[in-house]
């Protein structure tokens, strides 16, 4: 199986771990430094520093500095990078800063970033730092999401927690086990299910002070 890169070409082989060569500097504008053409699959891990654009199959882990993911594309495996745009199909793991989701795009599992756009699908636990914006055509079902905003003009599904606002527009769904400091909800929007105030979680195990053992030693 070949891989691109540059215009150069490098074995991979099953198991194996792709490197990406530093970008060097050019005056056109930029692109991927890395891609996976359509109908090529590649097993195997990517690491590197710049960034990468899947249009085909990779089956291992990705974790470099941004990357896109075509319609046509998908990753079996998990990813960590600073920026990642999905329009295909993710089936792991992506822990990120900021993640657009598109109206074609689905992601199974496990998400930690920063600050989410959907417009797809989510399937799996979301924990979202600043905030998660679901578009009207966003779908989620979930057993937790976790956010300090969360934005819905689309459809959730599941556990939700907000720790500073709730905002559902006129298009949005909520359905399920709500936990809100702040709910703001405009006509036509529905909110469906179970709430309760968010309170902040507290640290219940108390540190214990160790333990003043008096002993008396003689000598013998």
């Amino acid at each position: 199986m070949a891989f691109f890169s540059k215009g150069k070409e490098i074995e991979s082989t099953p198991e194996a771990t792709i490197k990406q060569e530093p970008k060097k500097a050019s005056s056109s504008k930029s692109s991927a430094a890395t891609e996976i053409s359509k109908n090529i699959t590649i097993e195997g891990n990517i690491t590197g520093t710049d960034s990468i654009r899947i249009e085909g199959t990779l089956i291992g882990n990705v974790e470099v500095n941004n990357v896109t993911i075509g319609k046509n594309g998908s990753v079996k495996g998990s990813i960590r990078a600073q920026k990642v745009s999905n329009a295909g199909r993710v089936e792991g793991d992506i822990t990120c800063n900021d993640l657009n989701i598109s109206q074609t795009g689905f992601v199974s599992n496990k998400i930690h970033s920063n600050i989410i756009i959907l417009s797809g699908e989510i399937l799996g636990e979301i924990l979202a730092e600043t905030s998660i914006n679901v578009t009207p055509t966003g779908k989620i079902q979930t057993n937790s999401l976790s956010s300090k905003r969360v934005t819905v003009n689309g459809t959730i599904e599941g556990k939700v927690i907000a720790s500073e606002l709730l905002e559902v527009g006129s298009n949005g769904l909520v359905n399920g086990e709500i936990s809100v400091k702040n709910i703001k909800t405009d006509e036509g929007g529905r909110v469906i299910g179970s709430m309760a105030m968010y309170t902040e979680p507290r640290n219940t195990v108390e540190q214990k002070k160790p333990e003043v053992i008096e002993a008396t030693i003689e000598e013998s």
